[in-house]
């Protein structure tokens, strides 16, 4: 029993030395936290992205109502036969040149108006839609750090557990050479440092899990694990548990970006949805103008050269596909602009669930603080009085290494819920909108 015991420690130590090597980091606080993941998450970057493009798309739909300029040089030979105005053909040789600007212009109007009116709308949902990955990048990214908190006290307090425990083995085990103590008692103490052991391992575990995630958020090095700033479970309070579900739902439905991003892209597919039904009724602008110098001859291409203006102007309507009587485009507008409907339902009703699960929760968690609370102190009272009763050979090893047991799942599930709770208010704050 004793070499297998000295084989035990020699291994938890070596587990234990490198774990702690690979937990070594620089701490983060919850400042940070909420700065780098707003500023440096990836998918908030992306969304920038996104919003960028349709910005540019709103720029291009804008110049499309103008017209183009091309500038420019041309140089025309013609040899051989030839047809005059009058009709007859005859063998000619000439030459010409032409310098100058030409003006195009093809408008269709009702398409470019409606066209510039979407992708405004469209724009304006990149925004909202980057505000709300903001949120959602922050809310993931506090997350993160509150269940690192939860892992890194655990394994703070499992520490001191198996430190105690391992004390405690080892008095029973001078207790037992000096024929003090019972051997079963050595026996029962050991495999309680096995059980704490084994859970400590399984926290660091989780440690180095959550580290990693969050430092995947944060776009920082993820070989390097993070540390919690925080060295004991802290509860936060960062709403006010006496505000009323009602108000707390007419707040989300007025700020969360979500909706704002759904309201625009349904304005949107009404934009297009009018120009299937409306566009076609404007007519198709066309316009040609060249402004500049011609000259040419039957010798020289330089001869005669003059001003030169030439203009053209049309106005026209188009059938069919694209244009008037296409029934498939308006039936097409009209199922995108329903779904885009449905899609603000839809996005509506998740924000009310939220914010409705969202506060139940943070009601709920609270009165289980106050439970964890009341748990931690009836076993602290608890593994004191075993203690006593073990000191004065009262009570029995077992109910000793129970209480402690007690003790080290009372304050484990304290820290859980202090983490859970913590995230529950950041979570209704979210799905408030604030």
């Amino acid at each position: 029993m004793r070499s297998r015991g000295l084989l035990f420690a020699l291994l938890a130590s070596t587990l234990g030395a490198v774990a702690q090597e690979a937990m070594r980091g620089e701490p983060i606080d919850l400042p940070t936290v909420l700065k780098l993941a707003g500023a440096q998450g990836i998918d908030v970057e992306i969304a920038e992205a996104k919003l960028r493009e349709a910005r540019a798309a709103a720029d291009s739909s804008t110049w499309a109502l103008f017209p183009t300029i091309s500038p420019g040089v041309g140089y025309r030979n013609h040899t051989g036969q030839a047809q005059s105005f009058a009709g007859p053909v005859s063998e000619v040789g000439k030459e010409s040149v032409t310098a100058g600007a030409t003006l195009f212009l093809s408008l269709d109007l009702g398409e470019a108006v409606y066209r510039r009116l979407a992708a405004k709308q469209t724009a304006q949902a990149a925004e909202h839609g980057l505000a709300a990955q903001r949120q959602q990048t922050v809310l993931q990214a506090t997350l993160a750090y509150f269940d690192l908190t939860k892992s890194h006290h655990a394994v703070a307090l499992l520490e001191d557990s198996v430190k105690t425990a391992k004390d405690y083995h080892a008095q029973l085990g001078k207790a037992v050479q000096l024929g003090l103590a019972f051997k079963g008692d050595e026996i029962r103490a050991f495999a309680q440092v096995s059980r704490l052991e084994l859970r400590l391992r399984q926290a660091q575990d989780q440690r180095r899990a959550d580290a990693a995630r969050l430092a995947q958020l944060l776009r920082l090095k993820i070989t390097e694990a993070l540390m919690p700033a925080d060295d004991r479970p802290l509860s936060l309070t960062v709403v006010d548990g006496r505000r009323k579900l009602d108000e707390l739902v007419k707040g989300a439905l007025t700020r969360r970006p979500e909706l704002l991003e759904a309201g625009a892209l349904h304005d949107a597919a009404q934009h297009q949805d009018d120009a299937a039904k409306y566009a076609p009724l404007y007519p198709t602008l066309g316009a040609q103008v060249f402004a500049g110098g011609l000259g040419g001859s039957t010798s020289s291409a330089r001869r005669d050269f003059a001003n030169s203006t030439d203009t053209y102007v049309t106005l026209s309507w188009k059938l069919g596909a694209g244009g008037l009587f296409d029934g498939a485009r308006t039936s097409g507008a009209e199922a995108r602009l329903r779904q885009a409907q449905l899609a603000e339902t839809k996005t509506r009703d998740e924000v009310v669930r939220q914010v409705v699960e969202a506060q139940a929760h943070v009601t709920y968690l609270g009165q289980q603080l106050k439970i964890a609370e009341e748990g931690v102190r009836s076993a602290e009272q608890g593994y004191k009085l075993a203690l006593g009763r073990q000191q004065f050979a009262v009570g029995m090893v077992l109910e000793a290494l129970q209480s402690q047991q007690d003790l080290i799942q009372a304050r484990l599930d304290y820290a859980a819920t202090v983490g859970e709770l913590n995230k529950a208010q950041f979570k209704l704050k979210t799905a408030a909108g604030e």
